[in-house]
């Protein structure tokens, strides 16, 4: 049911000292938690990190215990590719619940209702992107935080532990900017239209559009490394190696600070987004 604009005035007294953004994003997880949709989209993810722990432990049998060839721990493939999976898994969760984060509020005038409560514009913004953080923590970055400590704790006892618990940490603080980057984006979306179906569309378009344009261009290229720049996919993949294999791991045409400065860009542009209609909330003080 709609909230009609007389139900509610503006809040015009002192701002709430303490942390009202805090109270908005974890309320805004707990309304999604919920929902069926929530918990099957997370139970059906997890099981992504699940596959690749049995995974780890099989190399670390192979390894170890029978006697295998010893694996390259700097090597960035495998990472890049456990983070490339992750990155349709968050998409799929923020097409199941994210989008609509902004959009809803809207549609239904529920911002009214923030705002006859003792918060700022800040609050609310920071409070709703916190949400979006929050889902793309439990979905995601706590089972590759899991997954870096159980590969680490392996090579405990072993001469290249350091090696290996510096690639982790590297690819822990790499996934948190790509999935922070990635909630930017959906809350900028969501901050465009009245409409969560647009808001889905358009973040679906946002990945698969320009997947098929790096498609395109590496073809008509030859094979140019500098097509990931054009996709996210493809951006991840080139970060992780930067990350982890530094300059010797990217191809020369690509620049080394090229996937960081994309993803800034697209971080930037979400929560300019989200900053842009915040600002042009009408009837808010």
């Amino acid at each position: 049911m709609a909230i009609r604009d007389q139900s509610y005035t503006a809040y015009d007294g002192p701002m709430r000292e303490n942390a009202a953004w805090a109270v908005i994003g974890w309320t805004g997880l707990r309304t999604y938690w919920r929902f069926w949709r929530t918990k099957l989209v997370l139970f059906a993810v997890w099981l992504v990190p699940f596959v690749y722990a049995l995974v780890i432990i099989g190399e670390y049998a192979l390894t170890t215990q029978l006697g295998g060839s010893p694996i390259d721990q700097t090597d960035p493939g495998p990472i890049s590719g456990y983070l490339r999976v992750q990155v349709f898994s968050m998409a799929l969760i923020f097409i199941a619940n994210g989008c609509g984060v902004i959009s809803e509020d809207l549609r239904h005038r529920t911002i009214q209702l923030y705002f006859s409560k003792p918060i700022s514009r800040l609050d609310y913004a920071l409070g709703k992107y916190l949400t979006l953080l929050w889902l793309t923590f439990f979905g995601v970055l706590l089972p590759t935080l899991m997954l870096g400590a159980l590969r680490t704790a392996f090579y405990f006892q072993s001469d290249n532990l350091g090696e290996v618990a510096l690639v982790h940490l590297k690819a822990g603080g790499l996934a948190v900017f790509i999935f922070a980057t990635m909630a930017a984006i959906v809350i900028g979306l969501s901050s465009l239209t009245r409409r969560t179906g647009y808001a889905v569309l358009a973040w679906i378009g946002v990945l698969l559009v320009p997947m098929i344009l790096q498609a395109i261009v590496a073809v008509a290229s030859d094979g140019s490394p500098l097509a990931g720049l054009l996709s996210f996919p493809g951006v991840v993949d080139l970060a992780t190696q930067a990350a982890i294999g530094g300059r010797d791991a990217l191809a020369e045409e690509v620049p080394i600070w090229a996937p960081a400065a994309v993803l800034l860009t697209l971080f930037s542009l979400g929560l300019g987004a989200l900053g842009w209609r915040v600002s042009r909330l009408e009837g808010i003080t």
